[in-house]
């Protein structure tokens, strides 16, 4: 089928792994990434009668001790074949690419190699722990990723949204040879990858070598392995929290805590409509937005997004700002004025800014090839967004926001030490 001036061809393997295969005409660049149904979420699963129960960052520890077969680094052999790799975890995926403007099978038979052959021992996995924890601290030093990260915390009591990706410092600390083999065994299966290809050469070509490499991978699983997310209290964990790090100027986010959603396709609409009006309130389509930056009540480093799913659904507003009270009222007033329903005549610019970003996407191979792992794995089409915002109207937004929670906040403020 054609899309976007892009040939696409998608199908699942006797084996479970569903490949997505898109020719974008006259690119000789290439890119193919193999990714997991499994990421930070993944900390209890149920396996028919079988409840699971992993220690946190198990996903994101694998990712790191992925790079290994047969005991070789495995970016040394995608060089030679002049193609460069990576790796990332996010909560609900574990992706692996490869990307190269010279022929693609032998670095895609080694893609696959890698990823659904397990090689570690405890010489390995130790080693890796120092280094998985030097990468925590990292972060826990960085004020922008420790902010999101104690809103996150504050915002839930339940959810793994509350655990870092990386896991805890004491689950790193104690990670085993035995967590990792389980936690791949039940996440590695070809039941549970997902192939996207993005590249000018010949897809049906390119179907016939996945199908050939994957005869010798079958599936061991005779049943879905299911995230466990419990029950979420409309409750926030913390109403406030507030620490001190090496800045000059502190930080605020004011996170509104929803309700998910039931529906995959509602949820994927209401994230895109309320996002559009987060757009229009808290960027310089806002009229009042230079004024805020000369009065120093937000710095450039700002914004407001929404994450709306069906296991979780949360606001968030967040500044490096001079004056963190004044910031915190500012973001009260415009979540209320949101609740009312934007302005009509800004609805056309925040539509049109919508759609060509997600143009820009279809142009991007790591945008797209990301995008399309996500449509896969929450259950929707990712083609179809395009025509979800082209016919999206003004009332409709305006109906989305009037949904919007605002009776459970919690505000996360990063001061410099020597305030």
């Amino acid at each position: 089928m054609k899309k976007f001036n892009m040939i696409v061809k998608e199908e699942t393997l006797d084996n479970g792994l569903h490949v997505i295969l898109v020719k974008k005409p006259g690119y000789y660049r290439s890119l193919f990434m193999l990714a997991v149904d499994a990421g930070g979420f993944d900390i209890e699963q149920s396996y028919h009668n079988l409840h699971l129960h992993h220690r946190s960052g198990c996903a994101h520890f694998l990712e790191h001790q992925m790079f290994r077969l047969h005991g070789q680094d495995i970016t040394d052999q995608f060089a030679q074949m002049q193609a460069s790799t990576n790796a990332f975890t996010t909560y609900n995926k574990t992706a692996y690419y490869f990307q190269t403007t010279a022929d693609i099978e032998a670095p895609l038979h080694l893609l696959f190699d890698f990823v659904e052959e397990l090689d570690i021992d405890t010489q390995s996995v130790n080693k890796e722990k120092g280094i998985i924890l030097s990468e925590y601290d990292m972060y826990q030093q960085q004020p922008e990723q420790r902010l999101f990260k104690e809103t996150w915390k504050s915002l839930y009591v339940e959810h793994p949204l509350r655990y870092d990706v990386l896991g805890t410092p004491e689950d790193i600390a104690h990670m085993r040879v035995e967590d990792l083999k389980t936690f791949y065994h039940y996440n590695y299966d070809p039941s549970k990858l997902t192939l996207v290809g993005i590249t000018g050469q010949d897809i049906d070509k390119i179907m016939d070598i996945i199908k050939e490499n994957q005869i010798r991978h079958p599936s061991s699983l005779n049943g879905k392995v299911k995230r466990v997310i419990h029950d979420e209290p409309t409750t926030c964990a913390r109403s406030d929290f507030s620490c001190t790090m090496d800045i000059s100027t502190p930080f605020v986010c004011i996170g509104y805590k929803q309700k998910p959603e039931t529906d995959i396709h509602l949820a994927i609409q209401k994230d895109q409509c309320i996002q559009m009006a987060l757009d229009a309130a808290m960027t310089s389509l806002n009229p009042c937005y230079q004024s805020w930056l000369d009065e120093e009540i937000m710095t450039n480093i700002n914004g407001a997004e929404c994450d709306i799913h069906i296991d979780h659904s949360a606001v968030l507003f967040y500044a490096q700002t001079h004056y963190p009270q004044a910031y915190i009222k500012l973001v009260e007033k415009m979540s209320k004025q949101l609740v009312q329903g934007i302005d009509p005549t800004i609805f056309q610019a925040i539509k049109a800014r919508a759609l060509a970003q997600m143009i820009r996407g279809f142009d991007s191979f790591e945008d797209l090839a990301v995008d399309l792992l996500e449509a896969h794995i929450s259950g929707y089409d990712h083609w179809q967004q395009y025509e979800m915002i082209s016919k999206l109207s003004v009332e409709q937004i305006n109906t989305y926001l009037k949904t919007l929670d605002l009776d459970h906040p919690t505000v996360t403020t990063i001061q410099p030490k020597n305030m």
